[in-house]
Order: C-alpha cells, then structure tokens, then sequence
C-alpha cells in the first residue's frame, strides 16, 4: 500500500497560523530573548534579522558567541 506524502514544515507557514501556544515577539538590538539556565520551554523563530547567541562554560574564560540568522538553521561564528 502507498503511503501519502507529509507536507513538508515551513516555518512561515506554521507562523501565520498563531493560535493557541504560539505568539510572534519582536525585540529591539542588544534585548535579552532567553538567558542561560532559563528552562527550555519554547522554540524560536528568527523572521527577520539576526540574533547573538552568547554561551558561556564553567572552564571557558571568556564567552563564545555566534549569529542566527532568520529563517536558516546556519550558524556564523564571531
């Protein structure tokens, strides 16, 4: 028996259909989004701009950060 073919997953897509456990948020330059630590209970997309992930590790002396850009799952080193 063939099987029927799952649409795919767009972010878009999934985006403009807010309901229920779903909101869009719009942040300014250098705002806190989620901290270190924070529970994990959310999943972000980027529509439109960049973000600057900063991790910090227990041994590292000075934090490591990256940009996420909107829409990709590419990450760039700083």
């Amino acid at each position: 028996m063939a099987t029927k073919p799952r649409p795919s997953f767009t972010p878009k897509s999934f985006l403009a259909k807010i309901g229920e456990g779903r909101s869009i948020g719009k942040y300014r330059k250098d705002q806190i989004v989620f901290s270190q630590g924070d529970p994990a209970d959310a999943v972000f997309y980027i529509q439109k701009g960049k973000v600057k992930i900063t991790v910090v590790s227990e041994q590292a002396r000075k934090p490591s950060s990256h940009f996420l850009e909107q829409m990709t799952s590419s990450v760039k080193d700083v």
